[in-house]
C-alpha cells in the first residue's frame, strides 16, 4: 500500500488514505493500454493466450467458461469470447475467486436484489479483492469495476478483462522476481 490524499467536500484539507498498490498498478496499465490506442483482434486492449496463462498460473490454474455459465446480463461479445477462450486465473493474488459455486453471478445473485439498486443485474462478479471489494464487470461495456458491500458506488479498476489479467500476471511476475532477490513483500 501507499499514501495518497483526497480531497474532502466540506474542508479544504487533504487527507491522507491508503490505496492498495494494486489499484495503483491496475490504474497505470489501464491507462498506458487505453492512451495507446491499439487494435486488437478481440476487441479488447490485449490479445492474450490461455497458453500463456497457464504456463505463468500452471495447469487447472485458469478457468474458462461456457456459455452455459454466463449469465443473460454478461453480453458484451469481447468479455465472453476473452472468457472462455482465455479464461480467468483461479485465486491469482489479490483476486481470489470466491464464486460459492455459481460461476459468474451478477452482484443481484451474490447479494440477493438489494445490493446497489439496479445496477446489481447487469454487473458480473469475477472475484473479491483482500481489503473485501468485489471485482465486477459490467455486462454490457466490460469495463472492469469495484464496488465494496460498505459503499453505494462502483470504482472503475481497468478498461477490460484483458487489464485485469495482464495485471494479475505482472503482480505475479514482480512477487517471483522479489523472491529471488529477497525481497520481503510489505
Amino acid at each position: 500500500m501507499h499514501e495518497a490524499t483526497t480531497d474532502t467536500a466540506d474542508t479544504a484539507t487533504r487527507t491522507p488514505v491508503r490505496v492498495p498498490l494494486f489499484w495503483t498498478s491496475a490504474a497505470v496499465i489501464g491507462c498506458l493500454l487505453v492512451s495507446a490506442g491499439r487494435r486488437t483482434v478481440s476487441g479488447l486492449a490485449l490479445d492474450l493466450s490461455y497458453r500463456a496463462l497457464t504456463g505463468e498460473f500452471g495447469r487447472g490454474r485458469v478457468a474458462r467458461y461456457e456459455d452455459i455459465d454466463f449469465p443473460p446480463a454478461l453480453t458484451h461479445e469481447p468479455t465472453r469470447r476473452f472468457l472462455s477462450e482465455t479464461g480467468l486465473p483461479d485465486d491469482a493474488f489479490p483476486l481470489a475467486a470466491d464464486d460459492d459455486g455459481i460461476p459468474l453471478p451478477t452482484l443481484a445473485e451474490h447479494y440477493g436484489d438489494g445490493a446497489l439498486g439496479e445496477a446489481a443485474g447487469h454487473l458480473v462478479r469475477l472475484g473479491r479483492l483482500p481489503d473485501g471489494s468485489d471485482v465486477v464487470v459490467d455486462g454490457a461495456t466490460g469495463t472492469v469495476l469495484t464496488w465494496h458491500p460498505c459503499e453505494t458506488r462502483l470504482r472503475p479498476l481497468t478498461p477490460d478483462v484483458s487489464t485485469l489479467v495482464f495485471t494479475l500476471w505482472l503482480l505475479r511476475r514482480a512477487a517471483a522476481m522479489e523472491t529471488v532477490v529477497g525481497i520481503e513483500p510489505t
